[in-house]
């Protein structure tokens, strides 16, 4: 039986990234029991009436469609275009977490973030070129100033005086 596959657009870092988490083959195949696995059995569809399948291309991530219990890939290979934000929105934010848990953890050490973003990229199986490390550069730099923007807040709401008393 021939591989029926969806085609994901994703920035390279993202892809490289979930072609690593998922076992490192291209096609991806699910791991199964994955978020992005119980993504497709509920999303998944028949395709609409004049549907072309899309044959991949550049910029876009090939994933095998897993074979559902009630859901063939021979019959269900369309993802409309909501669920494919869906999907893709999923990946991430398990991108952002790992990047979190990987990176911020050494902070405080690190006065240049360089150093520690190769190590992720490296550790996480992301291509070592300048367009990756600024993409994931500045997703880190944003989670990080939001998360800097809640602890200053938190302790101004601590350090405030109650004054209705």
């Amino acid at each position: 039986m021939s591989q029926i596959c969806l085609y994901i657009p994703l920035e390279d870092y993202l892809a490289d990234w979930f072609v690593h988490d998922q076992g490192g083959n291209n096609p991806v195949h699910l791991t199964r029991g994955s978020i992005e696995s119980g993504l497709l059995e509920q999303f998944l569809q028949t395709p609409p009436e004049g549907y072309v399948p899309d044959t991949g291309g550049e910029g876009k991530l090939a994933i095998v469609i897993p074979n559902f219990r009630y859901k063939s890939p021979e019959h269900y290979f369309y993802l409309p275009p909501k669920a494919t934000d869906a999907f893709i929105a999923c990946l991430r934010q398990r991108f952002d977490i790992i990047m979190w848990q990987s990176l911020h953890r050494f902070s405080s050490v690190f006065h240049r973030q360089d150093h520690l973003i190769y190590a992720f990229m490296e550790k996480y199986g992301i291509d070592m070129t300048e367009k990756n490390w600024n993409a994931i550069a500045k997703r880190y730099q944003r989670k990080r100033d939001y998360y800097l923007m809640n602890e200053r807040r938190k302790k101004m709401k601590k350090n405030r005086t109650d004054f209705s008393k």
